[in-house]
């Protein structure tokens, strides 16, 4: 019998990327939404607000940096410690008096720290 016939599983898995995030509604219940409707991600004490293209918001138990992880890097980005973008929704970057910022589409300002400030222009300097 010859060893290499056989189906080896890898060493490791690629890991997919989700294309839903479980959230609770208070009214609804648990429910998968797309990951593609999530605006932003704000971090508030140890817990996440998720705000959404229709307008809604829901909390979670989870600090910001466990849904860093969990989302494309090349749909978000992370613009400071208590905030994760989704790119789709960034019209513009610019440096005001208090620092630098980005403009979302739904009319949010969200500042940039200076930490990742070096990453966001390398990655986001089309929208100056």
């Amino acid at each position: 019998m010859d060893l290499l016939s056989h189906n080896v599983q890898p060493a490791y898995e690629t890991r997919k990327q989700p294309a839903l995030i479980r959230v609770n509604d208070p009214l609804i219940g648990w429910q998968s939404r797309p990951i593609h409707d999530l605006i932003m991600i704000r971090g508030d004490n140890g817990y996440s607000w998720l705000y959404w293209k229709d307008g809604s918001r829901h909390i979670a138990a989870y600090p910001v940096k466990h849904y860093e992880s969990k989302l494309p890097e090349i749909q978000y980005i992370r613009v400071h410690q208590n905030s994760i973008v989704n790119r789709d929704f960034i019209q513009k970057v610019h440096l005001t008096h208090k620092g630098p910022q980005i403009s979302l589409s739904t009319g949010d300002k969200l500042p940039v720290s200076r930490r990742r400030w070096g990453f966001v222009k390398e990655n986001l300097g089309h929208l100056f």
